[in-house]
């Protein structure tokens, strides 16, 4: 059986994971938002420009299996920022396992409060994992208005 490893980003990856990033988006979320939120979060116009100020300046991981990118998030210090796993690979534990180096990299660094935004679609994988919710947020983007939730885990349980 193949297993899934987590790595640092690294740019020669940049559009494999604006792509995944989209083609999620777009894929998985459709069930939760419309196609003008869904474009309004996600461009299919991919803007590489802004994709690699953006990654080369935050932590972020890459999920892969063997050399494919299966997933990737971006971590700061207490706060996920990303967290996708390849719209194709869904329902094989990929986003367990990226959850579960981020619990063991905040228990490595003593960090007692995880913080997410998670859009309406991974909202229950983050309650499966102890995460609860504090806020739900109205997010306008390009004339749109986009909920997500502010939630929170107590890593000291």
């Amino acid at each position: 059986m193949k297993s899934f490893t987590i790595k640092p980003y690294e740019e020669k990856y940049i559009k494999e994971v604006a792509n995944l990033f989209t083609n999620t988006v777009h894929n998985i979320n459709k069930k939760d938002y419309t196609e003008e939120q869904l474009d309004a979060w996600a461009s299919k116009n991919i803007d590489l420009k802004t994709w690699k100020n953006r990654l080369k300046t935050s932590n972020t991981y890459l999920c892969m299996l063997e050399d494919e990118i299966v997933g990737f998030y971006i971590y700061e210090d207490d706060y996920i920022d990303c967290f996708y796993v390849h719209h194709e690979y869904q329902g094989l534990k990929i986003g367990r396992f990226m959850i579960e180096q981020i619990f063991k990299n905040a228990d490595n660094h003593g960090i007692k409060l995880l913080r997410v935004d998670a859009s309406i679609t991974a909202k229950p994988f983050f309650e499966r994992f102890g995460f609860k919710e504090v806020k739900e947020n109205h997010i306008k983007r390009q004339n749109q208005t986009l909920i997500n939730y502010s939630m929170i885990k107590d890593m000291s349980n």
